[in-house]
């Protein structure tokens, strides 16, 4: 079973994509119409690059955004996910925690601050974050796993766990066979006792 799927799936401005590691970008924090068609393709743009790799292009871009538009969360959070990738934990942290006062509610920040919290050993906080971000979007499939893993794991909580991969599964069809059948044995040695 894959113990750390990290962090987020895509919130674009309008549509979602995935990819099988799960750091992806957040929006803007503003409905379509609330922005440009310019900023529309610009924060469009930068996600790409971030989800290519492209990670000079896409600070480039996020950073401009944080610049010319701090009132958004999502420049910061996806600044986060970028110094995360870029192996900066601090600096990650610093961002998603701007992003969060930004926009308390937005889930996939929460959920990253979720994650680092518990790089940083505070299992307590990390829970707290990840049922925020459920909170605030109950179909958060990674903040469900997320939250899973730190019952199951670190917390020894079956009971809580498992509606939570239950949970985690549905809103993802089934589609991680390794959760699943980690899911089945918990379950069976739950009964056996």
């Amino acid at each position: 079973m894959n113990f750390i799927k990290i962090l987020f799936i895509a919130l674009l401005l309008t549509a979602c994509s995935s990819t099988h590691i799960t750091t992806q970008p957040t929006s803007s924090g503003l409905s379509p119409l609330e922005q440009s068609a310019s900023e529309q393709s610009e924060y469009k743009k930068a996600i790409v690059y971030l989800n290519s790799g492209n990670f000079e292009k896409a600070k480039e871009i996020f950073t401009r955004f944080r610049s010319e538009r701090p009132e958004l969360a999502g420049p910061y959070a996806n600044l986060a996910i970028i110094a995360l990738k870029e192996n900066n934990p601090d600096d990650a942290f610093k961002l998603v925690t701007i992003a969060v006062q930004k926009n308390p509610k937005l889930a996939q920040a929460l959920n990253l601050l979720g994650y680092l919290e518990q790089q940083k050993g505070d299992v307590s906080s990390a829970v707290k974050h990840y049922k925020q971000a459920i909170e605030n979007y109950e179909n958060y499939a990674i903040a469900h796993y997320n939250i899973a893993l730190l019952y199951d794991v670190y917390l020894q909580d079956i009971d809580k766990a498992i509606p939570h991969y239950e949970k985690y599964l549905k809103l993802i069809n089934n589609k991680d066979k390794k959760t699943a059948d980690w899911l089945e044995q918990i379950k069976q040695n739950k009964e056996r006792g």
